[in-house]
């Protein structure tokens, strides 16, 4: 008897399993072939790149265009950031430099300095003109400072050229002349990373619109019945101005 009952339950067993089989088999007949699903990297948010931004060194790579020393760029800084540009220059050269914040200068606008601090050892006088040429009159003027000032040497620095004459001048006086492609050269002259460093400095925010002469801040454009002009953010009290063309080189004061 238990033997007949073992042989049903077997039977059944198979029975079902049969059954489960052919369920499967019509199911993957009647079932679209699926592929199996995978992650597209151009829907999927953990597959989306982020955008790239170039690197860069220097954060004023990106508003500064000026990208290596040439006479334009030099032509294009505003006589105070010319100024400040050669005393870094020469503190490059191992100088101690002063220059003058805001104000009358003297007709110094750098002094520089060789161990002793109290006496400088050459004035500067820059102009940051692109025309005319500077003439024997300037030269005159900074002769007559270095005079007055005890100074034996004195250095005139400008993006323009000099006249004929004022060369002539400078080559009987200890005046040293540096136009613009000469200081471009000076310039060039140096290492590679004193280079890099004074072109980011020269160029660093703001270099174009000019300074007040008086008040030491940036001054603002503004429009007259004679044309527009640079005119100090201090007006009416800071009477201040310059032409259009801040290169020019009549500063009104």
């Amino acid at each position: 008897m238990l033997v007949f009952f073992g042989i049903l339950a077997t039977l059944g067993f198979i029975g079902a399993k049969l059954r489960v089989d052919k369920s499967e088999s019509t199911s993957r007949l009647t079932t679209p072939n699926t592929p199996r699903k995978h992650q597209d990297s151009s829907n999927s948010s953990d597959q989306v790149r982020p955008i790239v931004q170039p690197h860069i060194t220097d954060s004023n790579q990106i508003s500064n265009p000026v990208r290596a020393w040439n006479l334009a760029g030099l032509r294009a800084l505003e006589w105070k950031r010319f100024e400040l540009l050669t005393a870094k220059y020469y503190e490059l050269l191992g100088f101690k430099s002063e220059t003058i914040r805001c104000g009358a200068d003297g007709g110094i606008d750098v002094k520089l300095f060789k161990g002793d601090l109290t006496q400088p050892i050459a004035i500067v006088q820059c102009k940051a003109w692109n025309t005319p040429s500077v003439g024997v009159k300037e030269l005159r003027e900074l002769l007559g400072v270095m005079t007055h000032a005890k100074v034996k040497r004195g250095i005139f620095i400008t993006t323009a050229t000099y006249t004929k004459d004022a060369i002539a001048f400078g080559a009987t006086n200890p005046i040293q002349l540096l136009d613009g492609n000469s200081f471009l050269e000076k310039i060039t002259a140096l290492s590679e990373q004193q280079q890099i460093e004074l072109l980011q400095f020269a160029f660093e925010g703001d270099y174009s619109t000019p300074t007040c002469a008086s008040c030491g801040i940036k001054m603002v454009r503004r429009d007259s019945k004679r044309g527009a002009f640079w005119g100090c953010v201090n007006y009416p009290r800071c009477r201040s101005k310059f032409p259009l063309s801040h290169q020019d080189r009549t500063v009104t004061i």
